[in-house]
């Protein structure tokens, strides 16, 4: 039997990653990265049940652990304008919940951001849980130091001009973590990198062991949209 030019055959290690249908939520198919790597050999072969994250402002997907995927943030909340001698002797709330807050009051000598944001870092109270900073735009930013969906931060001030009468609130963010449920092969005929389309999965009753690239935020955002993990 003649063989046809071009036309061959592979075979790849199937990987356990289901325990069963326990919890499956399954997502669209995403591009991925041709530059994703695959912590198996070949590199370029990224296998059923591989972790893997979007790229920080692309719509393309990468490994997990690549330094190019997007990471949790935090709970950020900004003032509503750069701070000013008004915030001199004022007291700052900032809360983690209803009912949590800690009530940090800034010295008389506060008149800009800078001395606002020492001002709130001196704080044992505060820093143990928040990090303050200038923002792009001049402003006092605190943030919480835990990120992910779960982080919150509301921040209030004596000073109804610095955050509102109200005051302002926030809720931190997952990055999008994807397992693969399909091959995706990047390398052409020519040995070329290339994209490649893979389905995906939200969530799972997953063989942790099985898991190609699971880092450990990885694993956090994805038993938080339900997924369970046998070891």
């Amino acid at each position: 039997m003649s063989k046809v030019p071009g036309v061959y055959t592979q075979r790849y290690e199937d990987r356990l990653y289901l325990v069963n249908d326990q919890g499956l939520a399954r997502g669209q198919d995403v591009v991925l990265d041709n530059r994703t790597s695959s912590p198996l050999t070949p590199a370029h072969r990224i296998l059923p049940g591989t972790v893997i994250v979007r790229e920080a402002g692309s719509e393309r997907f990468t490994n997990a652990s690549s330094p190019r995927g997007a990471r949790n943030l935090p709970a950020a909340v900004s003032a509503l304008a750069a701070a000013d001698a008004a915030w001199g002797g004022t007291v700052v709330t900032v809360s983690l919940a209803g009912g949590l807050g800690f009530a940090i009051p800034l010295p008389a000598a506060v008149n800009d951001t800078a001395t606002a944001v020492d001002a709130l870092n001196q704080s044992p109270a505060f820093s143990n849980l928040f990090l303050a900073d200038e923002d792009p735009s001049g402003r006092v930013r605190v943030r919480t130091r835990v990120a992910g969906a779960q982080a919150y931060v509301h921040v209030r001030s004596s000073l109804d001009a610095a955050f509102g009468p109200g005051g302002a609130a926030a809720h931190g963010v997952d990055a999008d973590y994807r397992v693969t449920d399909a091959l995706g092969e990047l390398r052409d005929l020519k040995g070329s990198r290339i994209q490649a389309i893979v389905a995906t999965l939200f969530a799972g009753h997953f063989h942790e062991r099985h898991l190609l690239d699971l880092t450990p935020e990885a694993r956090v955002v994805l038993a938080r949209r339900g997924s369970v993990f046998r070891s």
